[in-house]
């Protein structure tokens, strides 16, 4: 059975990660629309909403390099391209958060 509104939350994510979230969930929904806006001929490159390094630095990476900013985008494909219902944006928010956070973690074991 799934459960559609909770009014309490089962889990309070730090501010930090909510904020994250809520920013990703917006990249998401924002190249979905400009993606489909895309493919019936529209041309979309001066309305692209960018999040990205917004995103990246909330959620603790350091240095913003233009090899990070590929990987961020190419997880953004990812799952703009999975994404078939919108109530299945924030859940790939989520995963695009965590993948971005295993990353930040590998980037900074690499430093150490």
């Amino acid at each position: 059975m799934k459960v559609k509104n909770i009014k309490n939350r089962l889990v309070q994510l730090p501010s930090d990660t909510e904020f994250a979230l809520f920013m990703i969930k917006q990249e998401l929904k924002s190249n979905m629309l400009l993606d489909k806006l895309t493919d019936i001929g529209f041309d979309d490159s001066y309305y692209r909403l960018d999040l990205g390094t917004a995103i990246l630095e909330s959620i603790g990476f350091d240095k913003v390099t233009d090899e990070l900013f590929e990987v961020y985008l190419d997880l953004l494909r990812v799952y703009c391209g999975k994404i078939k219902d919108p109530g299945q944006v924030m859940k790939y928010a989520v995963r695009m958060y965590i993948d971005l956070e295993i990353e930040r973690r590998k980037r900074q074991a690499d430093n150490y």
